[in-house]
């Protein structure tokens, strides 16, 4: 009788320390639910733009078969995603393969980009990033960059921050730098230009041919972005565009 009773306490104890492990996991597994939910969200109440360059009748960059265009709308497809996961709203200028003006005009490169850039501050976004692939008649040439407009303060702060995340990722040994760009200096948002990598390189080529790699660069991205909006510089400037 003695033995039964030992033997049946032995039991009982077991299915509490099992129900005690199970209770103690789950709650752990919510807590680290809500933890993660709340570290994705931290881009609440920002509107972002991201503008796939080229498109349509302007591939962009080409080698061979692989067609720099694509490689940014699926690039910046990614970034899309990455950037909602973090609670943003994000608008694109194109979501497919066409330009600014062949739905309504003949195609024109300099109307392309006054309306992609119209089109950029119609969202009234707090923050842009245009997103290329660099070409290099040498095919040694790589590395990730990103340029900024010269009189924008926020856009160089913006610029270094992102440049910083995504070197953990392409391990570019470029810096930093201003832009003439049209994109650049004739919007009313502070933005970046992003060459992401060298199509003409074939190491590279291979990499951003890869949707794998397309997410890694997204989210070193949207790290960047996430920084910056973080910044005392970004959280004290003036809600009026930055004069052109």
């Amino acid at each position: 009788m003695k033995k039964k009773v030992i033997l049946i306490l032995i039991i009982l104890g077991f299915f509490l320390v099992l129900f005690l492990g199970i209770k103690k996991l789950r709650t752990g597994t919510n807590k680290k639910i809500v933890e993660t939910t709340a570290q994705e969200q931290t881009l609440v109440n920002k509107v972002i733009v991201i503008d796939p360059g080229h498109g349509g009748f302007d591939n962009g960059a080409t080698y061979g078969n692989v067609n720099e265009d694509e490689l940014n709308l699926k690039i910046s497809l990614a970034l899309k995603e990455e950037l909602e996961a973090r609670g943003a709203t994000v608008y694109l200028t194109r979501d497919e393969d066409y330009d600014m003006t062949e739905r309504t005009y003949n195609y024109s490169k300099q109307d392309d980009m006054y309306l992609r850039a119209l089109k950029i501050d119609s969202y009234s976004p707090d923050f842009f990033v245009s997103i290329h692939l660099n070409a290099s008649s040498s095919s040694s040439a790589w590395g990730s960059q990103v340029f900024y407009y010269a009189k924008s303060t926020l856009g160089n702060l913006a610029a270094s921050i992102i440049h910083t995340h995504m070197k953990k990722v392409t391990g570019s040994s470029k810096r930093i730098q201003t832009g003439d760009f049209y994109i650049l200096r004739s919007t009313g948002t502070v933005g970046v230009l992003i060459e992401c990598g060298f199509i003409s390189n074939s190491n590279e080529r291979g990499q951003l041919s890869n949707s794998s790699y397309h997410v890694k660069l997204a989210t070193s991205i949207s790290d960047g972005i996430e920084e910056y909006f973080q910044t005392d510089e970004y959280k004290q400037s003036s809600l009026e565009p930055e004069a052109p």
